[in-house]
């Protein structure tokens, strides 16, 4: 316990130290959901499934997305970059050198990504619902259970695309090209339906799609698993491969 919580108080460190994965994680989502907030102020949406309480105001919808946002620009922006770049320095060959554990040094990380990630959807909600009247009426146990599932299972194919990348520049230029669709396309800011077809196919074959699909349930209508079993379906199912791919590749050096 002590070796995860120095770990992880070295990452915490770390990621403070540099402004520029801080701007990207912290400050860049939330100027953008504010952005889409200020535009569509007084807009609603359908939720698919969604019963007498299908109708929500935009920023009710938009808290997700923006979630979501998060939780994919940590995983692929920030700890697969920030993985591979210590593994090019030299810095995991020396940690490798140590008695700290593969599983240790990789549960610090995926901490420190929920604490980022955690701050951020507390601001995403209070931005939502301060400024943009939000209303929030699903279920909280649920919505903090695909929050957390999406943080492990994102955090998790975050690590894999990291062994799976020769450096860091290339863990960099691939986390962004996988990362910005996603914060875009997958629900994120529009439903589904309101894009064109070709659009909607891409998104459907995005993982993020499915996580704020659920995370998007759980907060605004309070479905579970019974009501969006597809969606925790697919999740699972990225979670389980990319486990497998980053035990496989996770190297020290």
């Amino acid at each position: 316990m002590n070796a995860l919580v120095g770990q992880a108080r070295a990452e915490l460190t770390l990621l403070l130290r540099d402004k520029t994965v801080l701007f990207f994680s912290l400050f860049f989502p939330v100027v953008t959901v504010a952005f889409f907030g200020y535009l569509n102020q007084g807009g609603q949406i359908r939720m698919p499934g969604g019963g007498d309480r299908g109708v929500v105001s935009y920023a009710s919808f938009l808290i997700a997305g923006g979630i979501g946002m998060v939780v994919s620009s940590a995983a692929f922006q920030n700890l697969s970059a920030a993985l591979a770049r210590q593994r090019d320095m030299g810095i995991l060959k020396r940690l490798g050198g140590t008695p700290l554990r593969v599983r240790t040094l990789i549960t610090a990380k995926m901490l420190v990504a929920a604490a980022v990630i955690l701050a951020q959807a507390l601001i995403m909600v209070a931005m939502n619902v301060l400024l943009f009247k939000a209303e929030l009426e699903g279920s909280p146990f649920w919505a903090l259970v695909v929050l957390i599932l999406g943080v492990v299972t994102f955090s998790t194919m975050g690590i894999a695309l990291a062994g799976l990348c020769r450096n860091a520049d290339v863990a960099s230029a691939a986390g962004m090209a996988i990362a910005l669709p996603m914060q875009f396309l997958c629900g994120t800011f529009f439903p589904l339906e309101a894009m064109p077809s070709l659009l909607r196919q891409i998104a459907r074959a995005l993982p993020l799609t499915y996580f704020v699909d659920a995370l998007r349930g759980a907060m605004l209508t309070g479905g579970g698993p019974g009501e969006y079993t597809k969606d925790w379906t697919i999740v699972l199912g990225c979670l389980a491969i990319a486990f497998a791919v980053a035990v496989k590749t996770f190297r020290w050096e």
